[in-house]
């Protein structure tokens, strides 16, 4: 290793290296076990379903003062054609290390390695520990939930891209798809048949006001609900009139909305457009999970200003417009802030980037955290 780098930008390389996309976790899943156990760290595996695997690293004796928990999955690369390097190959240039999932969110995952290794030999008042867990991406936080089956930290650090400030706050989601049923015919006699993409036009018609309605409704942490129109397919065949189209929609909750309030309100949407129009159309819940948020009084998020006040970053508190493991977390009461390198605007993106000078000061940051949390 060059003498000018420091060991997270290695790890960062050899993470981004790894295609762990949402489903392969278990290509991540031997290089974490042989890396956390070669770190000196004391490594255990949690099986979660096929090949995919949380693994495990800790330090000391005890009970889990603080956990530092983010995730091994990334999305996958869109169009490989338009990266400037391969996603899949790291590139350190620019002051930057550009790959998929450099930012989101295995820069996070590198410098709380880093910041582990830091820690060897130290006397702790219990144990810390680091978790790389499967599944974030989709939402389901299904890694995240199978690890507290086992484990239960007195405090948690998320790692996601927040440009290192805490955040005590992330949004909510539902994801449902909604079908609009037309009737096929041959292309030719459009009139014997019932289009169903001309209906969804007009049902995305009804989403868009329905997206202004709930963009209204405004968090001083979070932002604006959304509700977004992400992915649509219909049809069969270009010469037969297309009996069935449907919608994915991304509706993002803030923190007075509820799952089922927000379901309620688009099953509600979809039942009168279907009256209206008379075109039978239904609504299906994918996935979702709630807003979630930590009180500023818990020690976890007094403890994260202080840290980042020392060193020169910004301290006050705020929120994540995105989704995270949090949610998981503070379903079993246990407090937990948010706090990670990079920026949320480079998540899910070509060329997606992490400047390292953040990911540095990042171990930084992680490494004070443990050791407060474990004096």
């Amino acid at each position: 290793m060059s003498e000018n780098v420091a060991p997270c930008e290695d790890f960062l390389k050899e993470l981004v290296a790894i295609p762990s996309v949402t489903g392969s976790e278990g290509l991540i899943k031997e290089h974490l076990i042989d890396k956390f156990s070669r770190l000196g760290f004391d490594t255990k595996v949690q099986h979660v379903d096929g090949d995919r695997y949380n693994v495990v690293g800790s330090l000391g004796e005890g009970p889990i003062k603080l956990m530092l928990c983010t995730h091994e999955d990334v999305i996958p690369s869109l169009d490989e054609n338009k990266w400037t390097t391969p996603p899949f190959e790291p590139s350190a240039r620019d002051g930057r290390i550009y790959g998929r999932g450099a930012t989101d969110a295995k820069g996070s995952l590198a410098a709380m390695m880093e910041a582990m290794v830091r820690l060897k030999g130290k006397k702790f008042d219990g144990s810390v520990a680091i978790a790389a867990v499967v599944e974030e991406e989709t939402g389901r936080s299904i890694g995240a939930r199978k690890l507290l089956t086992e484990y239960r930290p007195e405090m948690a650090i998320i790692g996601e891209p927040t440009d290192l400030r805490v955040a005590v706050a992330h949004k909510g989601a539902l994801r449902p798809a909604i079908t609009v049923h037309g009737m096929a015919a041959h292309a030719s006699s459009p009139g014997r048949g019932i289009n169903a993409i001309a209906a969804m036009g007009k049902l995305l018609v009804t989403l868009n006001s329905y997206a202004y309605r709930v963009s209204k409704n405004k968090d001083p942490l979070l932002g604006r609900s959304s509700s977004e129109a992400t992915m649509i397919r219909g049809g069969e065949r270009i010469n037969v009139i297309p009996e069935q189209c449907t919608v994915c929609i991304d509706r993002r909750l803030v923190s007075n909305e509820t799952i089922d309030d927000a379901y309620h309100d688009l099953q509600m949407v979809v039942k009168r457009f279907s009256r209206k129009h008379r075109v039978p159309a239904e609504i299906e819940l994918l996935s979702s999970y709630p807003p979630s948020s930590t009180p500023v009084s818990e020690p976890i998020v007094k403890m994260s200003s202080s840290v980042l006040s020392d060193l020169s970053l910004n301290p006050e508190p705020n929120g994540f417009p995105a989704g995270c493991d949090m949610w998981a977390f503070r379903a079993q009461n246990i407090p937990t802030a948010v706090i990670g390198p990079g920026s949320i605007q480079q998540a899910h993106v070509i060329d997606e980037y992490i400047e390292i000078a953040e990911l540095r000061k990042a171990v930084d940051v992680y490494e004070r955290l443990l050791l407060k949390a474990s004096e």
